[in-house]
């Protein structure tokens, strides 16, 4: 709502926005003068027919006060337009139009808060009921007509609202409603006086801006086309650059090896894709901000090994790829590349004042030898990486053929593997612990095998492992836990002592309501819960999932199963968070048995002086010799498992086959 007036600052010099703004919020105040003028007066001669009924004295005085100043008021009205239109006349003094707007805005507003102190002592109910509706709707009104003055409209506002409860609850108590209703308009209307000045000045600063910018479009030109310029260029970086380490992304990478790999009679180029070991573990542990830190410090030192030639890219997550040039030498230039990264991976990392330690795992494959495609090329780097991740991590392979084969079959394996849950394809096994003093037989660990139909007998460490990374390993360990159940009913007829064993997944143990399953296939079995025993590695212990495997552990105890912690020594430290979980055993792994010579004798005696101080069972796996059954009796193990003891059979052993 700008008029005219309010814009009437033609061949404006001024090169300061800040004083353009105000001089047509001064004449925006100026342009409603008259406005204001007009409502004060018709507002004044309502109230003086009111009082003059009341016969109230001091009338007079206070009409010829309204009268005088709105003339006033008006003069500086007049002269402001004439100064408006003065293209002489100097910018600063417009601040001395605001102060006389001021001073008459306010003494307007203290003549009225007069007529309220005049007419709640003199006058009657009728009158006084209407100066309060005047005083707010003078207070309304202002919030508009006074929005260009920011501090000016409020002190308006506050003495007409403010000063008016003040005193209507000094003068007639009894009103006090009307003064709670007057603070509460006073800071509805401050609020609203407030926005409507943020808006209107928003208004003006953007009409001003525009303004500028139309006036100096010609000259802008070059400088908006620079602008695109320097923007399409951002987001190229942008698109073809990873935002966290600053590393070509995918679509960097692939644009790389276009422009340097497509040649007409290309030499061989190396493609490392390298995939940090145990990163995971630290970003579940200490949290994506160090595991950002790590990623970050880690391509620092990939970039110091990277050749001039050679692109370093992040492909994803924990994944980078590097790409030499194509060369003479490139084989030899990749396995010393790979050996440098993975000495770069493994040097410690000092992040809040902890030391950090992950490994690398390199996959190596060469264009066009392996694949004349891109993506085909970096799928078999890929397939490369993920047999040095299954082989045992911290190494480098260079591609063959038979990974490629191997991922097909680890692929129909994964589909076959759901259909052999389904349809009781798998079967059982069971290995014997064995009481080493009387030589029976104290608990039967349940083990799966699997015969597909075509692809014959597949490996448990395969199958297993395929079952943990698809999360078949829920629907495997439910099956594997009713049919061993089912099936020991019959022959727990002959030694009802005996128990079960039975492995379980962190997956397991993390899926939802697991031990509410578990007591569920017990009740459905009719098998005990006192004579089942779960067996869970020590990945138990992991910050990530800790409180988690506390409450389903503690859930188990309470129904009576036993807990056991497998393959004991090999992961977590475990021993410091022995103690907090209610487990009843621990399985010394098979390791340390096949190191009796040596270290094994002493660990397997320090674990089962802690076991047996902190009331836990010891069972000690791979025991496959007279030698080692003699030395572990002798030091104190009762139970024992191995195949000097007694292989996995279909058929459980009730006594143990060492007679």
């Amino acid at each position: 709502m700008f008029t005219q007036k309010a814009q009437a600052f033609p061949n404006r010099r001024a090169t300061d926005q800040h004083t353009l703004v105000e001089m047509q919020l001064a004449a925006l105040a100026y342009q409603n003068l008259p406005a204001m003028l007009g409502v004060n007066i018709a507002a004044t001669l309502g109230v003086a027919f009111l009082l003059y009924a009341d016969g109230v004295s001091y009338l007079p005085v206070w009409l010829a006060l309204v009268f005088v100043l709105s003339g006033l008021r008006l003069l500086c009205w007049f002269f402001f337009q004439r100064y408006c239109a003065n293209e002489s006349r100097e910018q600063a003094k417009v601040g001395g139009w605001v102060l006389l707007y001021t001073l008459g805005l306010h003494s307007a507003a203290l003549i009225w808060v007069a007529m309220v102190f005049i007419t709640f002592q003199l006058a009657t109910s009728e009158a006084k009921f209407t100066v309060i509706v005047i005083i707010s709707a003078l207070a309304g009104g202002a919030t508009g007509i006074t929005a260009p003055l920011k501090y000016a409209g409020r002190i308006y506002i506050t003495i007409l609202l403010l000063f008016t409860s003040v005193i209507i609850y000094w003068v007639a108590s009894e009103h006090w409603v009307f003064s709670v209703l007057g603070l509460v308009f006073w800071v509805a209307m401050i609020i609203s006086h407030r926005n409507n000045h943020y808006v209107l000045l928003k208004s003006l600063t953007l009409q001003m801006e525009n303004k500028q910018l139309i006036n100096n479009l010609q000259h802008l030109n070059a400088e908006l086309e620079l602008r695109v310029q320097q923007r399409t260029s951002a987001l190229e970086r942008i698109a073809h650059n990873d935002a966290l380490t600053g590393l070509p992304n995918r679509l960097g990478l692939i644009d790389w090896m276009e422009k340097k790999l497509h040649a007409d009679n290309p030499q061989e180029a190396a493609i490392l894709f390298l995939d940090l070991d145990r990163f995971k573990q630290i970003n579940d542990a200490l949290g994506h901000e160090v595991g950002d830190q790590v990623l970050r410090m880690i391509a620092y030192r990939f970039n110091e090994v990277c050749p001039d030639d050679a692109i370093l890219a992040r492909w994803g997550g924990d994944e980078f790829l590097l790409v030499t040039a194509q060369a003479d030498n490139t084989r030899e230039r990749a396995e010393t590349l790979a050996r440098q990264l993975i000495d770069a991976a493994i040097a410690p990392l000092c992040i809040r004042d902890e030391s950090l330690g992950v490994g690398l795992s390199v996959g190596m494959a060469y264009f066009p030898t392996d694949a004349i495609n891109f993506q085909d090329i970096i799928h078999a780097a890929d397939l490369t990486v993920a047999e040095v991740k299954r082989s045992g991590r911290g190494n480098s392979l260079i591609y063959n053929d038979i990974y490629a084969e191997t991922q097909k079959r680890r692929f129909d394996l994964g589909r076959a593997l759901s259909d052999a849950i389904k349809q009781n394809e798998l079967t059982l096994a069971y290995q014997p612990i064995v009481n080493a003093l009387t030589n029976e037989v104290e608990t039967l660990e349940v083990l799966s095998r699997w015969h597909h139909p075509s692809l014959g007998v597949i490996d448990p460490c395969e199958f297993i492992y395929l079952a943990e990374e698809t999360d078949r390993i829920v629907a495997l360990g439910d099956w594997v836990l009713y049919q061993s159940c089912s099936k020991a009913r019959e022959w727990r007829r002959q030694d009802s002592a005996i128990k079960l064993a039975i492995n379980v997944s962190i997956k397991q143990l993390l899926a939802q309501n697991f031990s509410g399953r578990v007591i569920s296939i017990l009740q459905e079995t009719a098998f005990p819960p006192d004579a089942l025993i779960l067996e869970v590695t020590e990945s138990l212990f992991g910050e990530a999932h800790l409180d988690t495997t506390l409450v389903t552990v503690t859930q188990l105890r309470s129904f009576g199963v036993e807990v056991y912690i497998d393959d004991f020594g090999t992961g977590y430290s475990s021993l410091s968070r022995l103690h907090e979980f209610p487990v009843t055993g621990i399985k010394i792994d098979r390791s340390f048995t096949a190191q009796l010579d040596k270290q094994g004798l002493v660990i397997i005696e320090s674990a089962m002086l802690i076991a047996q101080k902190m009331g836990l069972k010891v069972v000690v796996e791979g025991v496959e010799s007279a030698a080692q059954f003699d030395k572990l009796l002798k030091l104190g193990i009762v139970s024992m498992q191995g195949y000097y003891l007694g292989r996995p059979s279909p058929v459980p052993a009730i006594r143990s086959s060492k007679q």
